[in-house]
Parts: C-alpha cells; structure tokens; sequence
C-alpha cells in the first residue's frame, strides 16, 4: 500500500491509470463519434507505443470508454417497445415525486414496468406523465395502468438551459399521459426517512421569515424557494452556499469531530493508547456526513462531497502523507466510476476547481502556529484566489459575475460555518428533546436582518453581466492563469495570450444575426446586430404563468448582453404574443413604441426606420377582419440581403400583398402561418422566391406542420428549408458575402442523446 499510494519521487502506476481514466471520460462523454475522439485516441496509441509510462495512460483510456459504455447500456439506454406504432402502453409505475397536485395532476415516476419488460428500481426509467384522475397521488404510490408515451423531447435552443440534457441526468427518458381515470393505487407502507425529515424540518421552522433558508441548507430542497428568492442569491453570489456540496458536508464533518471529541473530554472515557482516537472522530464524523447527505436525498453535490471525503480519509489514513493533490485525482476518479455522467453536471468543476485553489493556498501557508490576524488574512486570500480561479468558469457558466459576493462571502461563509450551520443543527437535534420556539425565534430575527441588510445592496453593485463567452476562451483564461501561478517562465503566459487575440482576429465576424428560436407551437424571432436587438413575437404562454419568453427569449438576451430597443407583436395569438407581460415586466415595454405607438394590443402601423444600418420597413394591413390576416408584415433588410416576416396571413393576405405590387422578394423567408397548408400559395412563394425557409413549428405537433404541399411548393423552387421543432433554433449569421445557417440541435448534440 505504501509503495502504490506514499511514494512521492518516482511515476506511479496509479497516477497514469487515473489521468488515463479521467481522459478517457472526458474524451468519451463529449467527443465520442467525432473527429476530435478518433485524433485523441490514435494521438494516445502511438505515444504508448514509444514511452512506457503511456501503456498505463492507454489502460486507463480503455477503462473509461468501457465503463461509460456499461452505465449507458444499463441505467442510460432505454426504448419504448415498437416504438412509435402503439398507441398506449400497459405501465406499472411509482410516484418519485409530485410537481402539481392539482387536476390533472403532473408527477414524476419510475417506471417498473412496460409491457412484460421489467426494471429494477435502480435501473428503472423515470417519466413525466400527466395524471387525469381525481385520486390523490403521494410520493411512493404504485399503481398500475395504461400510459400514453412517447421519448423525452423538449425544444432546443443555444446559450439557455438545456432542459433535455438535464433530464438525461436525471434518467427521465420518457413523458407521456395516463389514460386511466380511475387507478388502483397501492400506498406505500411507510412513508420515505426522507421525505418525514423534509416535513419535520418544515414544521420546525415554518413560522421562520426564513424558513426556505434554513429548509435548503438542511435538505437540499429548493421547492421553498421562489424565483425571487433564487434570482436574489444568485445575484448576490451567494447562491453556492444553497447547495449541499464541500462547504457543508466539511461543516458537518468538523461539527460532529468537534462535538464528540468534547463529549469525550466532558465524561473522562479511558481510553487505551493504541487506539487513534483521531481515527474514531473521523469515523463518527463520516457516518454523520452519510446520514446528512442521505437525508439530502443524495443529491449530485452531496453525493460528490461526501465521496471526496471518503477519499480524502482513507488516504490520510492508509497513506503516510495527506497526499492532497493525489486524493483529488482519487475522488475524481471514484466519482466518474459511480456516474462518468456527473460530467455534465457544471458543479463537479466548480468543486474540483475550488479545492485545488484552497489546497494551493493552503500548502504555501502553515495554519498551525500561525496568529488569529494571520489566518484571517489567509482566508481573505484564498477567497480572492477562489474569485480569481473560478472567475472564467462562473462566467462560462452564468455569463457574468457578482461584484458583491467578493466582499460577501468573506463574511457569509465564517457566519455560516461557526454560527448559523452548527445553530441550525443544534436546533435540529435538541428539537426532540426541548421547545427550541423562543431559539428559533431570536435566530431567526439575526438571520432575517442580515437578509434585509442584503437585499438593501443596490443591484448596480450585485451581479456585472459580461455576456457568452466561449469555451476557448475559458480554457486560455485557465491556461494563462496556471502558466503565471506555476511556471518560472512568465511569458508564456503573453504567448498563450498572442494565440488567442491573432485568432479572434483573424476570425471573421457576422454583420447581423437572425435567430428564430424552437418554442414549439408558436413564433419568436430575434434579430441583432451590433450589440442591438428587435424583438419580432414572443411565443405562447402556459396556464397564464410559464411563457416561453420568460425560459428563452430573456436569458438569451442576458447571455449575449443585448440592448433591446424595438418589439414588434404579428398578432396577439397566444403562440405568438403569449409572453408579452413578461417581456414587459422585464423593463422592455418602450421598445414597443416605434410600431405601435397605441399600445402592443393594436396592430403594427406601416413604417419604415433605419436599424442600426438595417432598414426595417412594416406593410400596412389590408383590414381582413381576421386577427391572422391582420399579423405585421416585416421586411428586414441590409445592402445584400434581406429577410420576410409575415406572422399567420393566410392566402387571402398574400393575394391583397401581391395585388399592391410591394416588393416581397427575399433571401429569407419565416413561413406564413408556421406552414400552414392555408398560406405559402404558389403565387407568394413564386414572388418571394427565398433561398432559405424558416418553419416555426412544434415537433410532431397535433397540426403537423409544416404541411407536405408547403414543404413541396418550396422545393420546387430549391429553397432550404429548417423546422425548429426538428433542427431546434436557427441562427442565420449574415456576413458581406455570404450567410450561414447554424441549428441548434447539429451545433450542440450528445451522441447519448437521440433526438
């Protein structure tokens, strides 16, 4: 053992198989069936083949590639039987969770059984499915009935939230409805440790101003939370401190070492010399860390932190060093074995990144012996090193920065790993024994004014918004930031920089961009150019709360750190002006006084107005008296190219636009009515005659459009044509030359997911 984890001069074969392994990973989750996957690999083979040490890098590899191709197989790859050809399906199923308990009820639910295929509930895949019947459902009810499913499949866009991806990583495979109004539901015995520990953290501090707060750092659980609360966080730089993860499980760790080491100090236990009581409180404080994090629910940060730890100890224990450096390759490694999926998972970065900081930090300054003032100082130190070193990620990630959380978290973390963290779990484990409400009461007030303090900050001096970056630019950030830390040769870190600004120089950039994003059923266009933004519809709206403007249109705005000025509604059709209030209740509400200068509820006045270099001209209406026939008709347009929006006119309009002779030609056509088999005459599309056709239309939707005679119409002419609901968002980059057409779901697939 000393030989294979202590020895500190020579290579080991542990280190290579690790780095190999963690290569392996990496290569296979994100490159597998690309070009890049074939260069590394053969890149791996041949430098095995002329030094030694890479034999065991090459090990490692393989074992990475078979160990994601086994959790694929096992927990990843599932499909419906005959798929796609029956209707429905005989399920068995369990309640995980319930997200709306009102009628229908919407749940989330393993499913045990599909046909005569059954899973164990560790393998068994999770679905989506609406519930029509009237019976209550609870988390751990089982019933059988007969499910209509279909695959897993949400809309694509770039730079917002992956919804799809994350529900990979949840092993949600399917979504679909159950048919069934009345159901034979078994209930579940006993109800879950966990779920009775949510409620009785619930009820301990229900009367608590923050008792979402306290809820979430004891489980793990954001459902408390609302959008506000979450976006406040966030912008304060303080949202880290909400998820369970190393901050947490060490406080909990050093919590429980603390306590029964003083409790042992407290009743004088004879102990005998042989025994490593250090040992015995890491033990304790270990077990205390399982149960919190089982109590958590093992969520993908808890679950991570508490295997670091794990490694962490048995290294210090085994190993005649703390080999810090080596117990994070070990974790990492132990982690992808348990999921090489949790790469997907943003956090896993961030930890590991986090702790290699404070590790670095840590091995320059000796802690023990040192002043008060000195560790202080080193803890403003390793937090400035921490904003510094997860600066590019943070930014990768959330497209901008918190001013204030530099400051914050110098205060934040001390006050919540020596005050409020080991309250909460005192509170928590006297509550058994003693009325802790006067506690909670007095704890609650500190708490709620250092809250208030908070969001009394001025949002100016919370959150900076940098904008997208790109991943190259993340890894030259971190390449820089290691060659100025480690290398004695600083000026590589110039020449690393000199490569990236010839690239971006040399790069060429689009004049303007037309994005015409996959809502589903439904139109929302935005077009950009110099830092500026129009906005042409907003998408649909759902149960008057979710809109597809609140999920798409404004965190793309705020990735790319776009200026809004002008908004522009066809028509007030809920798949396309659905998300209107939001897009108003965002600040954007002048941006619609250009086109319609009596309010966004009454139809576009003709015009025409130079955007920025574009000329942007609406046609009149011709007062059909029908809400899709009166719909803006727009013509964007620069010196080479052009582009039509025509909302939903049918062929009646289309006809009253030709009659008035308007020059309709353009390289760029957003098909009338998401190709609709009532508009795209033959007429129209002869005197657009587009090179390029936009459908905006849901995936197999109940309408199924575009319509076949459409899509025939257009090809008769040799238009390309994109549907959002197949290809995702389509992003049409103009240059002087030349445009290119970029989709979402080519641009940013996963070969695990099949879309």
């Amino acid at each position: 053992m000393d030989r294979f984890l202590s020895h500190l001069k020579q290579p080991y074969t542990s280190v290579w198989i690790c780095l190999g392994f963690v290569l392996g990973c990496v290569t296979t989750v994100f490159y597998y069936q690309t070009l890049e996957f074939s260069v590394i690999t053969i890149s791996i083979l041949i430098v095995s083949a002329y030094f030694k040490p890479f034999s065991n890098v090459l090990l490692g590899f393989l074992c990475a590639i078979c160990c994601i191709a086994l959790h694929y197989s096992v927990f990843y790859s599932f499909e419906l039987p005959t798929q796609y050809e029956k209707y429905a399906y005989q399920v068995n199923v369990v309640v995980e969770e319930v997200i709306s308990p009102q009628p229908p009820q919407y749940i989330k639910a393993k499913i045990l059984q599909i046909e005569q295929q059954s899973y164990s509930r560790l393998v068994a895949p999770s679905a989506m499915l609406s519930v029509s019947s009237s019976q209550p459902l609870k988390i751990g009810d089982r019933f059988a009935a007969v499910a209509k499913l279909k695959p897993f499949r949400t809309t694509k866009n770039f730079s917002v939230f992956d919804k799809q991806l994350y529900a990979f990583s949840q092993k949600i495979f399917f979504k679909g409805k159950i048919l069934n109004h009345n159901l034979q539901i078994t209930a579940s015995q006993t109800t879950p440790t966990v779920i009775k520990y949510r409620q009785a953290i619930n009820r301990l501090f229900k009367h608590a101003e923050l008792n979402w707060l306290y809820y979430v750092l004891l489980t793990g659980d954001k459902s408390l939370m609302d959008y506000q609360q979450k976006l406040t966080m966030q912008s304060l730089g303080l949202s880290h401190l909400l998820a369970i993860s190393g901050l947490h499980i060490s406080l909990v760790f050093g919590f429980t070492f603390m306590l029964v080491r003083t409790l042992l100090c407290v009743i004088s236990v004879n102990v005998k010399q042989t025994v490593n009581l250090s040992m015995l409180y890491s033990v304790i404080g270990f077990v205390a860390v399982c149960c919190y994090v089982y109590l958590s629910d093992f969520i993908v940060s808890a679950t991570r932190a508490l295997l670091m730890l794990g490694c962490y100890l048995l290294l210090y224990y085994l190993a005649k060093q703390s080999l810090r450096w080596r117990s994070i390759l070990y974790a990492l490694v132990i982690i992808l074995l348990v999921n090489p999926f949790y790469l997907l998972n943003p956090g896993l970065y961030f930890s590991f990144i986090a702790v290699v900081i404070i590790f670095t930090i840590i091995s320059k300054v000796p802690l023990q012996g040192t002043h008060v003032l000195t560790k202080l100082a080193l803890l403003c130190v390793i937090q400035c090193a921490l904003f510094i070193g997860l600066l590019p990620l943070t930014v990768y990630f959330f497209n901008g920065v918190s001013l204030a959380g530099l400051v914050l978290n110098l205060m934040a973390i001390p006050l919540l790993s020596f005050i409020i963290m080991p309250l909460l779990l005192s509170i928590v484990l006297l509550s058994s024994v003693f009325d802790m409400g006067a506690v909670i009461t007095l704890f609650d007030a500190f708490c709620y004014f250092l809250y208030q303090l908070l969001t009394s900050i001025p949002d100016d001096w919370r959150w900076f918004n940098i904008g997208q970056i790109d991943i190259q630019l993340m890894l030259f950030s971190y390449v820089i930031l290691l060659l100025l830390y480690f290398s004695p040769f600083k000026w590589l870190a110039c020449l690393v920089l000199s490569v990236f600004y010839v690239d971006q120089y040399f790069s060429s950039n689009s004049t303007w961009q037309l994005n015409v994003f996959d809502v589903g059923h439904g139109l929302m266009v935005l077009v950009v150019k110099e830092g500026n933004a129009m906005v042409y519809d907003f998408g649909p709206s759902y149960f008057n709360r979710f809109s597809r403007t609140r999920s798409i249109l404004l965190p793309y705005i705020k990735a790319h750190n776009i200026h809004v000025s002008t908004a522009v509604l066809s028509h007030e059709d809920n798949d396309h002006g659905g998300g209107v209030g939001h897009f108003i209740a965002a600040g954007h509400a002048e941006s619609f006084s250009t086109f319609h200068p009596n309010g966004y509820n009454m139809p576009c006045v003709a015009k025409r107005i130079d955007f920025h270099g574009l000329t942007i001209e609406t046609l009149p209406t011709a007062e059909l008296n029908n809400r899709n026939d009166d719909s803006c008709v727009m013509k964007i347009s620069d010196a080479h190219y052009s582009v039509l929006f025509t909302g939903d006119i049918s062929k009646q309009r289309e006809i009253a636009l030709l009659n008035a002779s308007y020059d309709l030609s353009a390289d760029v056509l957003i098909s009338p009515h998401h190709g609709s088999g009532t508009s795209s005459s033959a007429e129209f599309v002869a005197a657009v005659k587009p090179n390029i056709v936009v459908h905006s239309s849901a995936y197999q939707g109940q309408w199924h459009f575009p319509h076949q005679a459409v899509v025939s119409r257009y090809q008769q002419i040799a238009a390309k044509q994109y549907i959002t609901g197949t290809d995702g968002q389509i992003r049409i980059k103009f240059y002087r030359d030349k445009l290119v057409v970029e989709s979402a779901r080519e641009q940013e697939s996963y070969w695990f997911i099949k879309d």
